[in-house]
């Protein structure tokens, strides 16, 4: 096992963690961050949907020379900058299907590619991976809410946007947004039409003391890296 990516420091920066939620982050981290260690080691990396910069400040933890994180939420990026002080990162502020073509315009590119919590909270998840490929990363890593089939379907369902943790809106006044759940084998597909292996994290060895993390327990939460 790597080393720990969270500590309760976290704190230190203005959070409220407790031993729960600590132990849910760095269960999560422990699969997340499963890939090659050396592809972390001075890595530059892409964090979408990143809120507070958490999985930012884990990369930098565990070796990223430089990150970029995408919010749509500036009150979620100002407390991020606070978090992320002294690091090499910057938010980025707005619609990631907006600012991920100017990156790949500009010649932008990535190591690493940190899309958690994000890919449900979306619609066009083929348009998503098209634009991550783009940037040419060495690994994808997807952690999100997924449908537990075989089946290639996606469940569209809406999101109210002035949630902080859903979708944001899309244009002025907007109240609801479509979003999906992918289906495992809808992730499958998706992932081999850019040519990627799709490796499904194990999450089987949860214990009795892992109670924050009953979402991958029951198989309603999963996580993936895609390699080539």
């Amino acid at each position: 096992m790597r080393a720990r990516a969270f500590s309760l420091a976290i704190n230190d920066k203005g959070f409220f963690w407790n031993e729960e939620f600590l132990n849910r982050m760095n269960n999560r981290a422990e699969r997340i961050f499963s890939f090659d260690p050396a592809l972390m080691r001075g890595a530059r990396v892409l964090d979408l949907g990143a809120r507070f910069g958490f999985w930012s400040w884990a990369a930098h933890n565990l070796g990223a020379a430089e990150t970029l994180g995408i919010e749509g939420r500036a009150e979620s990026a100002a407390r991020g900058d606070k978090l992320l002080a002294g690091l090499n990162h910057r938010f980025e502020i707005g619609n990631a299907f907006d600012i991920m073509p100017h990156l790949v315009a500009g010649g932008q590119r990535f190591d690493v590619i940190l899309n958690l919590g994000f890919f449900y909270h979306i619609y066009d998840h083929y348009g998503m991976l098209k634009l991550m490929d783009a940037l040419q990363p060495k690994v994808i890593v997807i952690d999100s809410e997924i449908v537990d089939l075989d089946e290639a379907v996606v469940r569209i369902r809406t999101e109210k946007t002035w949630e902080p943790n859903n979708a944001i809106p899309e244009k002025e006044g907007q109240k609801f947004s479509a979003v999906g759940n992918p289906s495992r084998g809808a992730m499958e597909l998706i992932a081999e039409c850019f040519d990627y292996r799709l490796e499904w994290c194990d999450w089987s060895g949860l214990t009795a003391a892992d109670e924050g993390c009953a979402d991958y327990r029951q198989r309603r939460r999963f996580t993936c890296i895609l390699t080539r």
